[in-house]
């Protein structure tokens, strides 16, 4: 039986028998082998760097009922293991995606924003040749005005 199932603890207040080592050897449970679910003593040390080969039955054996049920209901929390495990997956993947995202809508920002500031940049230019044209004109005016002064009522300069 050593080493061909994993197991865990149980804790028990019956007294326990001793091991070859001398320690009482706690109430474990088969859990990967053919007597799944079944309950035995074994060494506490059990998984150390000092190997006991202590077993010992604590229960009968099951009725192969038990045992099915039990092989079912391991298969069935594998199988929710593996779902569990490939949704995790799916989720990581899911997040990657959403930081890339994330990523993309602030980079568009970014872009967006420096072509406002390029766009009310061209603005104020626009305004400020407008300003100058206008500007010009007034000046272009006023030289025609004096122009037309001169020319319909020239001025007679006293010799």
């Amino acid at each position: 039986m050593q080493g061909s199932s994993s197991i865990s603890s149980s804790s028990v207040d019956a007294p326990t028998p001793r091991c070859h080592c001398g320690v009482r050897s706690p109430i474990r449970t088969a859990w990967k082998c053919d007597y799944t679910g079944r309950k035995f003593y074994g060494c506490s040390r059990y998984e150390t760097s000092r190997r006991c080969t202590f077993f010992q039955w604590y229960d009968l054996e099951p009725l192969v009922c038990y045992s099915d049920v039990i092989h079912k209901l391991l298969e069935t929390n594998e199988g929710i293991r593996s779902e569990n495990m490939e949704l995790k997956k799916g989720r990581h993947e899911l997040l990657d995606e959403l930081r890339h995202f994330q990523q993309c809508v602030h980079e568009t920002t970014s872009e967006l924003e420096a072509a406002v500031a390029a766009s009310m940049t061209m603005e104020d230019n626009m305004r400020a040749s407008v300003v100058m044209t206008r500007r010009r004109g007034v000046v272009i005016i006023t030289l025609m005005s004096v122009i037309v002064l001169l020319v319909f009522f020239p001025i007679k300069v006293a010799s």
